[in-house]
């Protein structure tokens, strides 16, 4: 899906809304340049003094650029409200990036943090995506339903079960250093659920709901082994 997407970067012009489109390809048609030297020879031509001079040779631009400005931030703002509302879809790679690395989705959760439109990059919570695109539902739906992207459950039928998601979250923890065999178990559930909230949006179950007991259960097996692994 990352390969059908629109480089963030650019993005919030792809996906504007055709008027709001029509508007920002105006501005930027509108010289900035031209503003000033129109506005350097009314000034020159005005018998203000030198500060009123400026001010007017630089009323021109300065209209221009505020205006690029806003309508940027709508665009941009608009991009993050058609994320949240699930019609579009976020794929970038995760950092530290290695060769082997893929595209991942990004939760939605995550857009919550500093966007960086310029690099196409996003920071959350000691998170970083980079090389980030965003496809539409119509291009993620056709890719379902060739079929290139696996939908099969990850668990059977019946009570839901976290199990490999809380020791999927150990070892995403893990590798990213964030596992302390010294410390104590509990310390790290924090962890653990704001790690399943990112990587896991859709369980059934959220984060937020689920009890020490549960991540305990799951939790415990792999960090006494990795506990007593560090003794050795």
């Amino acid at each position: 899906m990352w390969h059908k997407g629109v480089p963030m970067t650019q993005a919030w012009v792809t996906y504007a809304k055709p008027d709001l489109k029509e508007r920002w390809a105006e501005l930027q048609q509108r010289s900035a340049s031209d503003a000033f030297e129109k506005g350097a020879a009314m000034a020159s031509a005005s018998e203000g003094d030198a500060v009123a001079k400026i001010q007017m040779a630089l009323e021109g631009p300065q209209k221009i650029l505020r205006a690029r400005t806003e309508l940027r931030e709508t665009l941009q703002k608009n991009i993050l409200k058609y994320i949240a509302g699930g019609h579009l879809h976020g794929f970038g790679y995760e950092l530290p990036r290695k060769v082997s690395s893929a595209p991942v989705a990004i939760p939605k959760a995550a857009w919550a943090g500093r966007c960086d439109w310029t690099g196409g990059a996003l920071s959350y919570r000691g998170l970083e995506f980079v090389d980030i695109r965003l496809t539409t539902n119509r291009i993620r739906n056709e890719i379902l339903e060739r079929g290139n992207v696996d939908t099969t459950p990850t668990r059977a039928p019946g009570r839901p079960s976290v199990k490999r998601d809380i020791e999927a979250a150990f070892h995403g923890l893990h590798e990213a250093g964030e596992i302390d065999p010294e410390a104590s178990q509990m310390s790290h559930y924090p962890k653990v659920k704001r790690w399943l909230e990112l990587h896991r949006p859709d369980l059934e179950v959220p984060p937020a709901y689920i009890s020490d007991k549960t991540i305990q259960k799951y939790f415990a097996p792999l960090f006494n082994e990795l506990k007593e692994s560090s003794k050795l």
